[in-house]
């Protein structure tokens, strides 16, 4: 009975109880630590690497980026890292509405590092706030017409035309009245976009000048000089988050979602999709065999990745070389 009632003394003491009451008040600690905090507020970051054009390719893999998160429930806010001189008008509109998209469902905060012109300087017009360095390129809202040859060679006589403009489309005055519809549609949006923060002209903004970062707050292109640090902050604000977060980057998130869906295909000998499936010699697919998505994703997808020589003998891609029509939105000062 003895070593019982020393037990009984023991456990009923002040001093048992209270440290009892304090490990049980570390290990639940460790518990919340372990299992709620991770399922904190986060803001998502998307890197768009330093000069890269915005082509059918990089717009993909870019739009990957905002709609992943915009669907991700836990991201509350993002910052978009942005650098490229344009591209093609058609996959600058497009991201300029995904990332309008991206905006309708929770704050997006713009840092525009270096250059961020014309067709890039149209995607950070659907982001919720903007910032700028003091020497970065901002601007250049316009629109580059690719039109073709003065004369379009006539076909043969082997070629039947269903109309007089079959071939080229229209004429070069009805091509050069459609790019001046392009470039006020461009400025019309800037004009929407930033409101009464907009402090320059119309017919100047149309110009297609390009402003430093300090012209380009004074003149209302962006809202103010910051850098990552600010732009975090500015996202908790605007998301209303008072506490910790968590960054989570969204570029290599969905690098390793496409990795984690399409890796039998590179890594495992005879998997489903291989060459040969019921061949267990076959071998695995390589980068280049893999399907077009993931390349892509292997192209662009890398933080910090660029394109090697972005502006190599302008006009971009095969249009010009076939004679096409195109549009872009692209700064090629510096490749004159």
């Amino acid at each position: 009975m003895g070593v019982f009632s020393r037990l009984k003394r023991l456990f009923g003491s002040w001093q048992f109880i209270a440290a009892a009451l304090a490990g049980l008040g570390l290990a639940g600690g460790a518990l919340i630590f372990v299992y709620v905090y991770p399922g904190a507020p986060r803001i998502g970051v998307i890197t768009i690497p330093a000069a890269t054009v915005l082509s059918a390719d990089s717009a993909y893999v870019i739009g990957q980026y905002l709609d992943y998160a915009r669907r991700d429930g836990g991201i509350k806010a993002v910052v978009l890292r942005l650098s490229s001189p344009g591209g093609a008008a058609s996959a600058s509109e497009l991201l300029y509405l995904e990332t309008r998209k991206l905006r309708d469902a929770k704050p997006v905060v713009a840092v525009l590092n270096g250059l961020v012109a014309s067709g890039g300087y149209m995607m950070a017009m659907g982001a919720s706030h903007t910032y700028t360095q003091p020497s970065s390129l901002v601007g250049n809202v316009g629109v580059v017409s690719l039109a073709g040859p003065l004369i379009t060679p006539p076909p043969g006589e082997e070629i039947a035309l269903s109309g007089p403009h079959k071939l080229d489309g229209g004429s070069r005055r009805e091509w050069a009245a459609m790019g001046e519809q392009v470039k006020e549609s461009f400025a019309q949006t800037v004009i929407t976009e930033r409101g009464n923060r907009l402090r320059i002209a119309k017919d100047e903004l149309a110009e297609g000048r390009i402003y430093s970062g300090m012209d380009a707050v004074r003149l209302g292109l962006a809202d103010g000089i910051g850098g990552d640090s600010d732009a975090f902050r500015k996202a908790a604000q605007l998301a209303g988050l008072s506490g910790r977060y968590r960054i989570v980057d969204v570029n290599l998130e969905v690098l390793k979602r496409n990795f984690a869906a399409i890796a039998p295909l590179l890594t495992e000998s005879g998997a489903a999709g291989s060459p040969n499936p019921g061949d267990t010699d076959a071998a695995p697919l390589t980068p280049a065999e893999a399907p077009s998505s993931l390349r892509r994703l292997l192209r662009y997808g890398e933080l910090g990745a660029a394109d090697p020589d972005p502006l190599p003998g302008f006009p971009l891609e095969l249009d010009a070389a076939i004679g096409a029509p195109t549009f872009y939105y692209l700064y090629v000062g510096n490749a004159r």
